[in-house]
């Protein structure tokens, strides 16, 4: 086999595929539509690999999105059916060697500088709704489904669900969501605030990406400053998220953004701030 037969079977192979489709701008599909991209072993552990890669490239904006007719079909469930797997009769793998690490997965997305954008393409269920509510912004395709489903398996949605869900859509529509397990449509999802909008699915990617432009508008050291600030703030007292929102100020004022933007109020023209080689993000990689 020649080296671009390999190279093309390899990819065909794994469960993640990054991209680059615009400077600044990373794509994370998950690549598995023949399990409905749900959470393997290999998917996470690719997942973790392609955020890794995102930091170090300095990417500003991460669209995370899935193959085929899923975004994420969830927790892998044939891990607990099958008796010849490790988590099919262990409840403490199940906890610290398969949940934990898709707990470690999400907090990445929401610690990462730089901002993320779920496409839901299709099925968002179980985990696959976890991952999406890890991200900053939740755009849903309207024929697609979401939910937590756990609850109709005898499960439990602790990768994310009971941590964070009430704070997005507050406690009543939690518990809707959680105690009923059922699948949502994307105009549902929409008037309950768990997704930000709704397009065509033929739509969806040009959607994302036109989100991606209005944020690289910003400066990135103000956008991971102010994610940073908002997801702490969320376990502090009052005192302490105010203390957090002026050591925010601080920082910002002592970088170089704050002084190209200011500067470009002043001279009434665009702030230029990748000219600062602050995003240093890759550009052109399929």
């Amino acid at each position: 086999m020649n080296s671009d037969a390999t190279a093309a079977a390899f990819a065909a192979k794994t469960p993640l595929q990054l991209s680059w489709p615009k400077p600044d701008v990373a794509l994370m599909t998950l690549s598995a539509p023949e399990t409905l991209n749900t959470l393997t072993d290999a998917l996470i552990e690719a997942f973790h690999a392609a955020v890794d890669e995102a930091v170090s490239a300095k990417a500003r904006v991460v669209i995370i999105t899935g193959s085929g007719r899923a975004f994420c079909g969830g927790a892998h469930v044939k891990y607990f059916t099958d008796p010849a797997s490790p988590y099919s009769d262990d409840a403490l793998a199940v906890r610290d060697v398969y949940v934990a690490p898709i707990i470690r997965m999400f907090r990445a997305l929401q610690q990462a500088p730089f901002a993320t954008i779920a496409v839901i393409n299709g099925f968002a269920l179980g985990g696959g709704c976890e991952l999406a509510l890890a991200c900053d912004f939740r755009l849903m395709a309207s024929d697609a489904r979401i939910g937590l489903t756990e609850a109709r398996l005898g499960a439990i949605a602790g990768a994310g669900g009971i941590q964070v869900l009430s704070r997005i859509v507050g406690r009543a529509r939690a518990l809707e969501i959680g105690l009923l397990a059922d699948q949502w449509p994307a105009e549902e999802a929409l008037r309950i605030g768990l997704v930000n909008a709704v397009h065509d699915g033929a739509e969806l990617q040009a959607a994302a990406l036109a989100l991606a432009d209005r944020l690289l508008l910003c400066s990135p050291i103000s956008v991971a400053l102010t994610k940073r600030g908002i997801y702490r703030a969320e376990t502090m007292d009052a005192a302490e998220a105010d203390q957090t929102g002026l050591d925010t100020v601080a920082i910002a004022f002592s970088g170089p953004d704050w002084k190209e933007g200011m500067t470009a109020f002043r001279e009434k023209r665009a702030p230029s701030f990748a000219a600062n080689g602050v995003s240093g993000g890759r550009a052109g990689i399929a």
